[in-house]
Parts: structure tokens; C-alpha cells; sequence
């Protein structure tokens, strides 16, 4: 245990976690908290939910709905990283209220692309930003020219899974 082979360099301990410190005349001592080891070996495998909702719910539908906690989690951080929700610069309501609508359908779409191509939204946004187009005006005659480049194979694999055509 940790806790054991930290009482045989005290000088190099940092967390106390399982050790009570013990003050004698100016120098500290440490020894084992045989109390706390003792009661966390016999929480050990048990977790705890807490919830209001009523009594009547079923443990399964309340430990199901904690297991998918992890999507909330991770449609924040990919408003906050990839989408760059943050920081705003806008200071009317209506502005900030426009600003968080405009990310989160963003955040909507981007879920759609990866559920659709099976890729992450990195790679999503890495292929789509590989194709280009330029367009270029020819002011004497009026006609556009449309260049496109060339686009590789793992968009060309990603277009059919969009419903998309190039």
C-alpha cells in the first residue's frame, strides 16, 4: 500500500489520505489511519447514486440513465473545443441568446455528420475542409469560371453515407 511505503520516507510524503499526523513538540509523525483503511476496504465496489426522482423509479433505469451521463459531457466539451462556443463578445440578450442557438445547431449538425460517416467531428471538418473551390469572375465577358480540387478517396467514400454528390 501507498500509505506503507510512504511512512518509510517521510520526507517525500505529500497526500495524507490514509495517514494521521501526529504532533510532538514541534516535529510532525505520521502513522497509519487504521479506521479509514478499514472503512474504505468495506465500501470498496459500492457506488452511490443520488436522484430525485421518486421512490418508485427502478435502480436500473437510474444507474442506465447515469451510464449516459458521458454524451452531456461530451456535447459540452465539443461546443466549448471544436465548435468554439466560447468566448463571446456579444452583451444583449438577444445577441448571446442568437450566438449559443447558432452553436448548438452547429453542435447538431456535427452529431448528424458523425453519426452518419461513423468518423469524429475532427476528421469530419479535416476531409470537408480538403475540397476547394475557387470561383473566379471574368468581368470583361461575365463568365465564372468554377475550379474545383481534386477530392481523395475518403470523401469520395463519405459522400453516399451524406446523401451528397460532387
Amino acid at each position: 500500500m501507498k500509505a506503507e511505503s510512504s511512512l518509510q520516507n517521510p520526507s517525500k510524503i505529500t497526500r495524507t489520505k490514509f495517514l494521521k499526523q501526529l504532533k510532538q513538540g514541534g516535529k510532525t509523525n505520521f502513522k497509519l489511519n487504521a479506521e479509514l483503511i478499514a472503512k474504505t476496504k468495506l465500501l470498496l465496489g459500492l457506488k452511490g447514486y443520488y436522484t430525485n426522482l421518486s421512490a418508485g423509479i427502478e435502480n436500473s433505469l437510474i444507474i442506465s440513465h447515469y451510464h449516459s451521463l458521458w454524451h452531456v459531457e461530451q456535447a459540452f466539451r465539443i461546443a466549448k473545443n471544436d465548435l468554439q462556443m466560447r468566448p463571446i463578445y456579444h452583451f444583449k440578450k438577444e445577441a448571446i441568446e442568437a450566438h449559443i442557438l447558432i452553436c448548438f445547431m452547429a453542435l447538431a449538425v456535427a452529431k448528424y455528420l458523425e453519426i452518419k460517416t461513423g468518423h469524429s467531428l475532427k476528421a469530419n471538418i479535416k476531409l470537408l475542409k480538403s475540397v476547394t473551390d475557387a470561383r473566379i469572375l471574368n468581368t470583361l465577358t461575365g463568365e465564372e469560371i468554377v475550379m474545383r480540387s481534386e477530392i481523395s478517396a475518403e470523401f469520395k467514400e463519405a459522400m453516399p453515407k451524406l446523401d451528397l454528390s460532387y
